[in-house]
């Protein structure tokens, strides 16, 4: 049996009040969408329900199946349509996503995570994987060790889940780029290939170059900044694969198939280029060897990830101190001074203020340094027993 599969991924940024040309361009998503070929169409950054249902609606002729995974305050913001039945799902939430009083960001209200959707056609099982994670915001990268472990989390999940699919997908805004740490986790770990490493029989190789996603210089929204230093922008969004061994893939076409703008407007689908994968899948009669994947040297990338997460374990303790340190000061100011602050209503609205510092000051140092702590030894455990296994091993 031999068959295609096109999957298309795009992080719409679709923040209510902030997004710019948020409304027209979703409709215009959508629109695309109603004239495409997909089968299957993962989205990121859907964080208004009514936006959502407004695409469900809308697709429903050609994408009858969908779902969307709730999560946290405002939603995991992922979304996947499908015309075919969707017969599983589940989300898994990761334990770290940004840092609460990081509003201007607000990652960690998204309750982000991967969503897994198992797709029927005919009489073969397809994971559909959907995931965003966290973004960098400043050359420092304060989240990179939030970041690793969304990575190690989601790898793990894939790997543990793809069994009985015949094809797995891994769809999405990964804010990583290939070679970079969390990129080789999620395909190392998870066994997943990035279909601009294998073999393709089609128009890939020339539009390679043409795949940067983020801060590309044909879209309207791009950094003008970032685009004089790297006008082909930077490829952080993916869509990676892995077939069983009953089976093998020949990439057909990769690409953005989004033009640089709306049709009649003078902006663009949204901050982040498109990705359209399709693939030829037939049964591997030859018994074929699998594709290798150029990040398949894991060793030096666990080294690298424990590196990172025991350097973060060091910040979360300095963290710590200072937000307690800071938080006990202003406690025992405040408890030292009650009978010498005057009575007047701009006094009492200082105090008020100040009384909440001390209790966030504290609540950062106690309760979400555990958190964060017990997160960070989780992941570093994983890693230092797969290091582990891998040296008895040989």
């Amino acid at each position: 049996m031999e068959f295609s599969i096109n999957l298309f991924t795009l992080n719409c940024w679709g923040i209510p009040i902030v997004s710019k040309n948020r409304k027209e361009r979703i409709e215009a998503i959508t629109k695309y969408l109603l004239s495409g070929d997909q089968d299957i169409v993962c989205l990121q950054e859907v964080w208004s329900e009514n936006d959502y249902l407004y695409l469900k609606e809308n697709l429903s002729s050609v994408l009858p199946y969908s779902h969307y995974f709730y999560s946290g305050v405002l939603g995991s913001g992922l979304c996947v349509f499908s015309k075919w039945l969707i017969k599983d799902v589940f989300f898994h939430q990761w334990p770290l996503n940004g840092y609460i009083h990081k509003i201007h960001h607000g990652d960690w209200f998204g309750g982000k995570g991967v969503g897994l959707c198992r797709i029927k056609y005919l009489d073969r099982l397809i994971n559909v994987y959907c995931t965003h994670l966290h973004a960098e915001y400043h050359e420092d990268d304060i989240y990179l060790a939030h970041r690793v472990l969304q990575a190690h989390s989601t790898a793990e999940f894939v790997n543990l889940t793809s069994s009985p699919a015949d094809i797995s997908f891994l769809a999405g805004d990964f804010n990583t780029a290939p070679g970079e740490i969390s990129f080789r986790l999620i395909t190392q770990i998870a066994n997943l290939l990035d279909p601009c490493d294998v073999e393709s029989i089609g128009d890939t190789a020339k539009l390679i170059k043409a795949l940067g996603t983020c801060d590309n210089i044909n879209n309207s929204y791009s950094n003008p900044k970032m685009t004089k230093t790297c006008p082909e922008g930077k490829r952080i969004d993916h869509i990676l694969f892995n077939v069983n061994s009953g089976w093998e893939a020949e990439v057909i076409s990769l690409k953005n198939p989004l033009q640089d703008r709306v049709p009649g407007k003078e902006f663009s689908y949204s901050d982040h280029n498109a990705v359209s994968l399709e693939l030829k899948v037939k049964a591997n009669v030859k018994n074929k060897e699998r594709p290798k994947s150029i990040y398949d040297k894991y060793d030096d990338t666990v080294v690298e990830a424990i590196k990172i997460c025991k350097e973060a374990k060091v910040t979360v303790v300095k963290s710590r101190k200072l937000f307690l340190i800071t938080g006990g000061l202003i406690f025992m100011f405040l408890i030292g001074s009650v009978g010498y602050w005057p009575n007047n209503v701009l006094v009492d609205m200082i105090k008020i203020f100040m009384t909440g510092i001390c209790f966030y000051y504290i609540v950062m140092g106690t309760i979400w340094n555990r958190i964060e702590m017990n997160s960070l030894k989780a992941v570093l455990s994983a890693l230092e027993n797969f290091q582990k296994s891998s040296l008895s091993e040989n």
